[in-house]
């Protein structure tokens, strides 16, 4: 596994205390770096900063994170966790659109995806998942967690700057106040822990990004999309069908 983490802030002006910020981030990482004992790296300008630590698996030397790419005069930035089981079948696809890779990596078949599909990406993947993709001319943050939920993803707002993370540490470690009980979150925690409601964390200021959900944070607007959801039907199969397709999944 690996560990996400970051933040971002509409008009911010990240660059002008560049060492105080690239700091930050480095201690976003530290507290992560169990997740990712290989590599770590971040990435900062103006309104957003990025950080990864890396459990090497595919491309050992060229997959390292933050990953950018740029086409058609815009910049992606991409910092990812977790495994994409149908990659070669997409890797396949983009490349019959005329897109080159220059890794063997999941990483870069979702950069270099969702410059090509967009939001529609999130449905072709197949796999486990947590990422936030920067594009630096459109000033927009996007965040985007796996079907069901594997791969965690967590965020605070705090003075107009969104804080986000695969651990809710990484967040303490921008800003130890958001260290504030949630009473709700705290009582599932000791009544049915580690079980808990989608959403709720043990602190007031801090949730989750939903199972089979992105997020669009541009400026002052923060959008929430549902780009999947469990359906259930009523069970019409007879016991022979039913163990037949038990057996075939």
């Amino acid at each position: 596994m690996c560990g996400i983490s970051g933040f971002y802030k509409s008009h911010g002006n990240f660059t002008s205390q560049k060492s105080t910020y690239e700091t930050l981030l480095h201690k976003m990482n530290h507290s992560q770096k169990h997740r990712g004992p290989d590599a770590d790296g971040i990435y900062l300008d103006d309104s957003c900063g990025l950080a990864h630590v890396r459990l090497s698996i595919l491309d050992l030397a060229k997959g390292s994170q933050p990953m950018g790419f740029h086409t058609e005069g815009e910049d992606f930035v991409l910092v990812y966790n977790g495994e994409i089981y149908n990659m070669p079948l997409l890797r396949k696809e983009l490349q019959q659109q005329g897109i080159t890779f220059h890794t063997t990596c999941d990483t870069e078949v979702i950069l270099k995806g969702y410059s090509f599909w967009g939001d529609a990406l999130y449905e072709k993947l197949n796999g486990i998942f947590a990422f936030a993709i920067w594009e630096a001319k459109k000033k927009q943050l996007t965040l985007c967690r796996d079907r069901l939920g594997v791969k965690p993803l967590f965020f605070a707002h705090k003075d107009n700057t969104l804080i986000f993370g695969s651990e809710i540490k990484s967040l303490l470690a921008y800003d130890k106040t958001l260290a504030r009980v949630n009473k709700d979150g705290m009582c599932e925690l000791l009544a049915l822990g580690p079980a808990h409601t989608y959403g709720k964390t043990v602190y007031q200021d801090i949730t989750e990004v939903l199972p089979g959900t992105f997020v669009k944070i541009r400026e002052a607007d923060f959008q929430s999309h549902t780009y999947w959801s469990l359906k259930s039907w009523e069970h019409t199969d007879s016991v022979e069908q039913t163990i037949e397709k038990t057996s075939y999944l």
